[in-house]
């Protein structure tokens, strides 16, 4: 059976895509996790803490999201593409792709899928589980979240790890660890395995105080 959810009723949506099918939840899901490969932000390689330049703030699906010199590029069916090869293009990447991935509507998922996802078993499962929901609508103002910043956890040419954090409106606070890699020439989501165990988010009290701050307007 589908099952519908409407502007109004989208905070279930976006509270479920915070968990996915590697945290055991079944359909719409906002999928991440915490790997990769080495960094440089000691002066010998790319530097983690760059800003992102000429950021603007444009909605999608009721969820701002950045645009920047970094990306994206271009908009298309509902996917975003074009990232720069660098860290704030790595994390700008992370931050479009996977909210877009969690609250594009059912025209728009699988141009998501094709163009902002890693292909393989993961988002394969993934795209299983979405046909048996329908979103129609965008989020609610009061339910959407809001980001607030980032951090590289791990950089290198081919594979970023970017800690996403998000505030929502009853103040909670939410770290999403994600996965880029360079793939056809941009940077992609990676799912993680549908096996792991692995926490793709977890509630924070605190922000850490090296954080890039990236916050959405109010």
């Amino acid at each position: 059976m589908t099952q519908s959810h409407p502007a109004t009723g989208t905070r279930g949506a976006v509270r479920c895509a915070l968990r996915g099918p590697a945290a055991g939840a079944l359909g719409f899901a906002l999928l991440m996790a915490a790997a990769g490969c080495g960094g440089g932000g000691d002066g010998l390689g790319p530097r983690l803490t760059a800003t992102p330049t000429h950021v603007r703030w444009l909605p999608f699906q009721g969820v701002q999201l950045p645009h920047a010199d970094q990306g994206p590029k271009k908009e298309a069916g509902g996917a975003a593409t074009g990232f720069e090869h660098s860290p704030p293009g790595a994390a700008l990447a992370a931050i479009v792709h996977t909210v877009r991935l969690s609250v594009a509507s059912d025209t728009q998922w699988s141009k998501v899928v094709v163009l902002e996802l890693v292909p393989g078993r993961s988002s394969d499962e993934w795209s299983v589980n979405r046909v048996q929901l329908s979103i129609t609508g965008p989020a609610s103002p009061e339910y959407a979240p809001r980001l607030l910043g980032y951090r590289i956890t791990d950089y290198a040419e081919q594979r970023s790890s970017v800690d996403v954090y998000t505030e929502y409106s009853d103040k909670s606070r939410a770290v999403n660890h994600t996965v880029v890699e360079w793939f056809g020439n941009d940077w992609r989501l990676r799912l993680p395995d549908p096996e792991s165990t692995a926490r793709p988010v977890e509630a924070v009290d605190v922000l850490p105080a090296d954080i890039v701050k990236l916050e959405a307007p109010s």
